[in-house]
């Protein structure tokens, strides 16, 4: 009997070709589909017998993350079976460019379709790998053509950066600024309008001490345009785009202030009563100071990760603070009485100082100056460390931020290509210093491309921290 080109085949007709009884029937389409791969639930169509077309799954190789010296996590996803379920997937692995070549391994990751990774360990500093991913199934074998990436340099040492903290309330020795001559981008000058994300790590040097009634405000970072005028008379107010955490309210604020004597900002209560509250809940610090000895959800090393998002309007809704990429809800708003009333004003074209654990001063103390100011509002008590500081060009997501955190070590920020989106990045590890002239480099933009811009200057016994005053150690 030929087969039809199209349309079922009735069991009657199958019986009369095969001489063979109803009941026999039955079983010889279950031998059938067990010969071509189906179950004997499953229909057998016309195309099982003449032979469908074979499709092998899909699988793509994704970006490498937690990134060492020694160590590195691969990550692949099997996107689609195919035409048969996925009986092994993995990776080609090693220092060969093609997926089988001398010195690759083949590494099994389970089986089925979704994400999976592998910890590949004991590997050598400064050597470029090559990763691709394969699935199978009855069909064959799909290999990805592959990414490569490099283990950290042998002679990196990972590091971070501190302001000397001091008691006296005008002390400018010790600063770390980037002068207007430094500027790498214009895009680091920020305005009221402008959409951004500032992220650092940080380990806290201030003690519960001088929280009461002290007034002391520790100025972690700030982009500065042409000093403000009287009436203020402090140098606190030289800094137009801040965040600033103010002791003796215990409060981190963030916000603009303007030379038309007008500022708006967002500030968090740093501790709450409500020891359920999402501030609470994401800092750890209950109803207590923030300090060296109390500073809440931290790594082993005592570094907390800040992220600030900004998307161009300064208000509770537009403005949010995370730590350790969880959200601590709504800020409160100075903005809407008094001299608070209206729109700061600035001109952001002269706004390229930028400045980290330090509000800048003028030469003497005095207004005026474009961009060699000094640093250190007030000083606080305490070194304060810094790691893993970058500026992005838009309000990133929560999935962006969680990213950030990595599992505590900031590993998803590429030393080998620009990220999209990044303006600045400092790792503040030994291939971003020259310490023999105090200063810091940048990772991003590329300073052997942009005539070593972007550094950071850094005065008196500031520095460079090491071994457990960086975030891994």
């Amino acid at each position: 009997m030929p087969l039809p080109e199209s349309g079922r085949i009735t069991i009657e007709e199958i019986c009369e070709e095969f001489g063979v009884s109803t009941d026999e029937a039955v079983e010889l389409s279950k031998d059938l589909g067990s010969y071509i791969g189906k179950s004997s639930s499953q229909r057998i169509t016309l195309a099982d017998f003449y032979g469908a077309e074979s499709t092998k799954p899909s699988v793509q190789t994704s970006a490498v993350t937690s990134v060492a010296q020694t160590s590195m996590t691969i990550n692949a996803n099997a996107t689609s079976q195919g035409s048969g379920t996925i009986t092994s997937r993995g990776f080609w692995f090693g220092t060969s460019n093609t997926y089988n070549g001398a010195g690759n391994t083949q590494i099994t990751v389970g089986s089925g379709t979704g994400t999976y990774s592998s910890a590949r360990t004991g590997l050598t500093a400064g050597v470029t790998y090559y990763i691709f991913a394969f699935a199978t199934n009855n069909q064959g074998t799909t290999i990805t053509a592959g990414i490569s990436q490099a283990t950290q340099s042998a002679s990196e040492t990972k590091g971070s950066i501190y302001r000397d903290g001091t008691t006296t309330m005008t002390d400018i020795s010790n600063r770390i600024i980037m002068k207007s001559t430094n500027e790498s981008t214009t895009s680091l000058r920020l305005g009221y309008n402008t959409n951004f994300t500032l992220n650092f790590w940080l380990k806290t040097g201030w003690t519960s001490s001088l929280s009461p009634n002290q007034g002391t405000y520790q100025f972690l970072w700030g982009v500065s345009a042409n000093a403000i005028q009287s009436p203020y008379s402090s140098n606190v107010y030289n800094q137009n785009v801040r965040l600033f955490f103010r002791e003796d309210f215990n409060r981190l604020y963030f916000g603009f202030l303007g030379n038309n004597i007008r500022y708006a900002q967002n500030y968090w209560q740093m501790n709450n009563s409500n020891e359920e509250s999402s501030m609470a809940q994401a800092t750890g610090l209950g109803n207590t100071f923030w300090s060296n000895t109390n500073n809440g959800n931290v790594n082993d090393n005592d570094y907390c990760m800040i992220t600030v998002t900004f998307n161009g309007t300064v208000g509770p809704s537009n403005c949010k603070l995370y730590w350790n990429a969880v959200d601590c809800g709504s800020p409160a708003f100075t903005g809407s009485n008094g001299q608070t009333n209206g729109t700061p004003s600035f001109n952001t074209t002269d706004a390229r100082l930028m400045t980290i654990l330090g509000a800048p001063y003028s030469q003497n103390n005095s207004f005026g100056g474009t961009g060699d100011l000094k640093g250190g509002y007030l000083g606080g008590n305490g070194d304060t460390y810094m790691d893993e500081y970058s500026l992005w060009d838009s309000a990133l997501s929560v999935s962006d931020i969680q990213a950030l955190y990595n599992d505590g070590v900031g590993g998803t920020i590429s030393k080998t290509s620009q990220p999209s989106g990044l303006i600045t990045y400092y790792s503040f590890d030994s291939n971003s210093q020259d310490t023999t002239n105090n200063t810091v480099l940048p990772v991003w933009p590329d300073p052997s491309t942009n005539n070593n811009k972007g550094k950071f200057e850094i005065d008196g016994t500031s520095g460079f921290g090491s071994g457990s005053n960086t975030i891994d150690g």
